[in-house]
């Protein structure tokens, strides 16, 4: 039971500098990234490491208190005038008790200062790649392509051709004022997958409830940094209706979603559909884009 000495976890420091290091050697937003992918990765290791040595450590001492209690207990039958035994076995009892529980307060402890150098060390990575992603919107201006499909009863439907990854990470801060937590979250395997509807975001967690409110929450909070799109990006609410671009193979789909309704939907009245593409009109005036529309 000794042994939790050797298992301190790293002191924020230490996952600073990791970081650090990590970022000085990535000079691009996509690498940025991948030194957060990196620290996610170390992070789910090192929990999976704790959890699994933690209950060994656990078990390890409770079949060491049992046994002594059994050794008291065989004591007390065999001899039970053996009063100092006695007296000896139940301290014993006690001590092993009282060792297992400071042990195990000991490794909750080590886990919770080890989530603290996580949550530290992934809001430094955050701010950077803000910090980089504001820098490169200065002098670069996400490239887009729309085409407006005209159906009938008046609605239509709008695509934008296929981005890159950079592009989708500058396009997420402008339209929604926050990065991604992923570099690819428009083209995760789970999104491409048919069989069954991908979650929307990586929680971690999936919900029945329609997603809409929570994601609506997330671009309201201006003093979060990143946001966890999947194979989307919010970009505008009118009233109870989200607006968003949806990855859909070759193309990035507009789609509308009311806030108590599960699904999303592409057919847009050709109305709000001007509002939408209004939006876009004005970022391309303001020089924040550049935006080629095309009828179908």
């Amino acid at each position: 039971m000794d042994e939790i000495g050797a298992l301190a976890p790293p002191s924020p420091e230490d996952w600073s500098s990791l970081v650090r290091s990590w970022l000085d050697r990535a000079e691009t937003v996509g690498a940025a990234y991948q030194a957060w992918e990196a620290l996610r990765s170390q992070y789910e290791n090192a929990t999976q490491s704790y959890a699994q040595k933690s209950a060994h450590l656990k078990w390890h001492g409770e079949f060491i208190l049992g046994a002594a209690w059994q050794a008291h207990a065989a004591v007390q039958q065999e001899n039970a005038a053996a009063a100092l035994l006695t007296s000896a076995g139940i301290e014993f009892v006690e001590q092993s008790r009282q060792r297992l529980s400071d042990i195990s307060q000991m490794w909750e402890h080590a886990q919770s200062q080890m989530r603290h150098c996580f949550e530290r060390a992934s809001q430094e990575i955050e701010q950077e790649i803000v910090r980089r992603v504001d820098n490169t919107l200065k002098s670069v201006r996400p490239k887009l392509h729309l085409t407006i499909h005209s159906l009938a009863q008046e609605r239509c439907i709008l695509q934008f051709e296929r981005i890159d990854e950079l592009t989708s990470v500058l396009l997420s801060r402008l339209i929604s004022g926050k990065v991604p937590t992923h570099y690819a979250f428009l083209f995760d395997d789970s999104v491409s997958q048919l069989e069954s509807a991908a979650d929307v975001l990586y929680t971690g967690a999936s919900t029945q409830q329609p997603p809409w409110p929570f994601i609506r929450e997330l671009i309201d909070d201006k003093e979060r940094l990143s946001a966890p799109w999947k194979g989307q990006m919010p970009m505008v609410y009118e009233g109870d209706v989200l607006w968003m671009l949806k990855q859909k193979g070759a193309v990035l789909e507009v789609e509308q979603a009311a806030m108590k309704e599960a699904q999303a939907s592409p057919l847009l009245e050709v109305a709000k559909a001007q509002w939408l593409v209004a939006h876009f009109l004005r970022w391309r005036h303001e020089g924040k884009i550049e935006l080629k529309l095309q009828p179908h």
